[in-house]
């Protein structure tokens, strides 16, 4: 793992730190470049929003996909994050499995890498054995669930949604790379707190690259704190298959004060901006969420909800492509085997190497204004199938819960409010015109 320090506020922490506690108790505040005592009577006395001026982002390059779902993404909503696609990923077709057992050593020396490396490599194999075959199945259920689609649309997006369905046997070992934008005061939690080694790796880098350019906080990170260790619970240790992702509507509060919205049309979303639509943040939906990692890393996405704490099923997603191959038996077996090594080997290596395809639940909870925002983006057809079937879940079972049922009509992608894709290029080809089965099912 590598992390660079790419860009920073202009100004030193101290310069505007100090600035902004003066502008806090002072009628005419002193120039930028008069400092006071950040650590005594700033940063010891918790006044960390005077630290939130500042921010720092940094490129994180051969990083577990694990370490971000399960570290860099996973408690903090202070942040901002931009990740390579799985789909540029090598580890489909030119895979580093060196490269792989070396990072794998790295967090865990002590880990039995020959008989870990095994399962991963066998994932892949999987992988590679039955892509082909995947790519003619979702060429075939293009043609029949995206009419207007031409010849090239095909070519381009059959083998991306065979790769996205198959990845359920990849390891999220695999490297990524992202972006990764952080105020100080956040940086200084994360790296306190970390739970894992990579997190821990990943922590210390950054906040040895900030201490570089700023000597003077060095007080700000102190590796004594790191001494917390935390690793999803893994609720069976018996494999079972899962056919599709679930969204169960636990509550529904204040529903009966909602601000009347209108589904989102534009591209830009400006609900949780306006004081109109103020009241709809105590307008509270809890679900309980069923997914696998690799739709729980897109759901991440939506940094406005709040989650619990995952804790793995011990059950094993299998699309509908992949459950049209055939290979729901091999990907029982294959889930078997990784809560055999999680069992033998502890659950924080089990979670560093963990399949997309395991599933995960936690509990979910959102507000009106965040959720219409995140139904406009997943009821999408150009959202990935599971993630689709996850957000019509929800729509689904509020229609029990909710005691004003027009709300549910804010729900939905653009396209259904305006009758036209605003997509572009990306237009998924389905038939928007067809309102009686806005929601169905899908395939890819």
């Amino acid at each position: 793992m590598k992390v660079a320090l790419k860009a920073k506020t202009d100004l030193s922490v101290t310069a505007l730190a100090s600035h902004a506690a003066r502008v806090c108790y002072s009628i005419n505040p002193e120039t930028i470049n008069q400092p006071i005592d950040v650590k005594t009577r700033l940063f010891d006395p918790g006044h960390h929003t005077t630290l939130q001026h500042n921010y720092f982002t940094f490129f994180v390059e051969d990083i577990p996909v694990s370490a971000v779902a399960f570290g860099l993404h996973l408690a903090s909503p202070h942040y901002n994050s931009d990740q390579r696609s799985g789909r540029y990923s090598k580890m489909y077709n030119e895979p580093d499995f060196n490269a792989l057992r070396s990072s794998l050593l790295s967090f865990y020396p002590s880990a039995p890498a020959d008989k870990i490396m095994s399962w991963v490599e066998k994932g892949v194999r999987i992988y590679q054995e039955n892509i082909s075959c995947l790519t003619e199945l979702a060429t075939e259920k293009i043609k029949q669930e995206r009419p207007f689609v031409n010849g090239k649309y095909i070519t381009q997006n059959a083998p991306k949604i065979a790769q996205e369905q198959l990845r359920v046997f990849i390891s999220q070992l695999a490297p990524t790379a992202l972006d990764f934008t952080v105020n100080l005061s956040a940086l200084t939690a994360l790296y306190r707190v970390a739970w894992s080694p990579e997190m821990r790796l990943a922590t210390k880098q950054m906040a040895d690259l900030v201490i570089t350019e700023n000597p003077d906080l060095s007080y700000m990170f102190n590796s004594e704190k790191q001494t917390t260790k935390w690793a999803p619970e893994i609720l069976s240790g018996q494999a079972s298959v899962v056919l599709e992702p679930t969204a169960k509507v636990l509550n529904v509060i204040g529903d009966e004060n909602a601000v009347s919205t209108t589904p989102l049309t534009d591209s830009l979303d400006t609900l949780p901006f306006a004081p109109t639509t103020m009241t709809n943040s105590q307008f509270l939906i809890q679900s309980e969420v069923v997914c696998s990692c690799a739709t729980f890393g897109q759901d991440q996405r939506h940094r406005s909800l709040k989650r619990s704490a995952p804790a793995f099923t011990g059950a094993f997603y299998v699309p509908p492509l992949v459950a049209e191959a055939g290979l729901s038996e091999t990907a029982q077996a294959y889930m078997q085997e990784w809560l055999d090594l999680a069992k033998e080997y502890g659950r924080d290596v089990a979670t560093l190497i963990a399949p997309y395809g395991a599933m995960v639940k936690y509990q979910k909870v959102g507000d009106l204004n965040a959720l219409v925002h995140e139904q406009a983006k997943r009821t999408c057809w150009c959202a990935q199938e599971e993630i689709y079937h996850l957000a019509c879940g929800l729509r689904s079972g509020l229609k029990e819960k909710l005691k004003n049922p027009d709300i549910l009509a804010r729900f939905a992608p653009p396209c259904m409010a305006r009758g036209l894709c605003q997509e572009g290029v990306r237009f998924c080809g389905r038939d928007i015109k067809a309102r009686e089965n806005y929601f169905s099912k899908r395939r890819i």
